[in-house]
């Protein structure tokens, strides 16, 4: 069974009335009993974490005292504040842990940062068809384009 699969892009309306796409992926995260609960993040290679409101860590039954307070930077430098928790997640088929910032901003858009996520697919970021493959690092396909990227 391959944990390799395809993200399409995400559709959001700018504010002058412009339709914009984005790389997003569908993220299962486990509510406070037990279910699966899908939410959309967008994909940030520039983000070293992932992040979140900090009002999904309620939906989640997550006390984000309880996690490590830290301070992550923003767009612009903007300095946020946020507790770092350990999360289980569903990405494709593939069940992960990985780090999670639940931000103090409930405005905080979601984000799907490198840490947890990078070291398990390749990603592949296809603009013309509006598409993000995630290939599993364990697959095939993964090993020949490492080889492909290595010859360039």
């Amino acid at each position: 069974m391959s944990n390799s699969f395809v993200s399409p892009y995400g559709i959001t309306l700018k504010e002058d009335g412009e339709i914009d796409t984005i790389p997003v992926v569908e993220v299962g995260f486990k509510d406070k009993k037990g279910k699966w609960l899908s939410l959309f993040l967008i994909i940030d290679s520039g983000a070293t974490i992932s992040a979140l409101p900090k009002s999904d860590a309620t939906v989640f039954g997550i006390n984000v005292y309880k996690g490590k307070q830290i301070m992550i930077s923003g767009i612009g430098g903007e300095k946020l504040i946020g507790w770092q928790h350990q999360i289980t997640t569903r990405l494709g088929k593939k069940i992960l842990k990985f780090p999670v910032v639940f931000l103090e901003s409930d405005m905080a858009p979601r984000v799907l940062g490198r840490a947890g996520i990078f070291e398990n697919f390749l990603l592949v970021f296809e603009e013309r068809e509006k598409r993000t493959f995630f290939i599993s690092e364990d697959q095939k396909e993964a090993g020949i384009i490492h080889k492909v990227l290595n010859e360039i």
